[in-house]
């Protein structure tokens, strides 16, 4: 599927059922304003509206997030719960819960983003990850974990560097360092100890398929968009995504279509975000 049919399909989607309402989560100082700025293509800071269109000065979950230059994404902000906050936790999770069953589709809550930092790679699972991962039931709704501040892993890749490689023009530096940056990540073992908890999120890397998996996965009563996109996935295409979480060819003749059909299963996924 070519990125420019992608995008079409995107906006498609986006059209016949409005704006995209994402809950943002995450300690303070994880990126999460840089990475809303990022996706809405804008240095601007949100405007922030009660429920009623009311323009509020403060962050509550309830409130919604916009950015005047992108109306097509509606956020939420959780405030974090990193300090033992048990009343931001249980507001969160009740948010999540309501948004998650509504029948009114346009405030039905589409996806949430759970944003780690990666400048402190040795503490990047904490309390908060633990209450979140562990005790928050998303209830269908498509988790996306992104790993901000990616390029702090920078100084502790030079470090691993040949002695000679260290002199090396800055361009060719800078070339070796992705797989170093990998590495120490794998070596901190952060997938594997979210995957340990109660509600982790799986793995999924194809950012295309994602796309249209957190559109469709709102969209429970239009089983004709459903089976349109389960029709139009390759197998070659999802091999990739499933095979290390299903063993048999059965399995993953089983899995990969059903993805589709978010009501009838629980579908969440992580995607890596590399800041610059």
């Amino acid at each position: 599927m070519s990125t420019e049919n992608t995008s079409s399909q995107f906006e498609d989607i986006r059209e016949k059922f409005g704006c995209f309402r994402i809950l943002i989560v995450g300690r303070a100082n994880s990126g999460k304003t840089t990475i809303l700025q990022k996706i809405c293509n804008t240095t601007e800071n949100p405007e922030i509206y009660d429920g009623k269109g009311n323009k509020r000065g403060i962050h509550d979950v309830e409130n919604e997030l916009i950015f005047r230059s992108n109306d097509k994404f509606v956020f939420h902000d959780s405030q974090g719960f990193e300090a033992g906050s048990n009343d931001e936790f249980v507001r969160t999770k009740k948010f999540i819960a309501d948004r998650a069953n509504t029948t009114h589709l346009k405030q039905r809550l589409d996806a949430i983003w759970y944003c780690i930092p990666m400048d402190k790679i040795d503490r990047a699972i904490q309390r908060s990850e633990e209450m979140f991962f562990g005790e928050c039931d998303p209830n269908n709704v498509p988790v996306v974990v992104l790993f901000t501040k990616f390029d702090a892993l920078q100084a502790n890749a030079v470090v691993k560097l040949a002695p000679s490689d260290r002199w090396r023009p800055r361009q060719e530096i800078l070339s070796k360092l992705p797989p170093l940056m990998e590495e120490i990540f794998n070596g901190a073992d952060v997938l594997g100890r979210l995957a340990k908890m109660a509600y982790p999120p799986s793995p999924l890397s194809d950012l295309k398929v994602l796309l249209q998996m957190l559109l469709v996965s709102a969209q429970e009563t239009n089983v004709a968009l459903c089976i349109k996109y389960a029709a139009q996935s390759s197998i070659s295409d999802m091999d990739g995504m499933y095979n290390t979480m299903h063993s048999t060819d059965e399995e993953l003749q089983i899995y990969k279509p059903a993805c589709w059909f978010p009501h009838f299963q629980r579908v969440s996924c992580v995607f890596w975000h590399v800041s610059g």
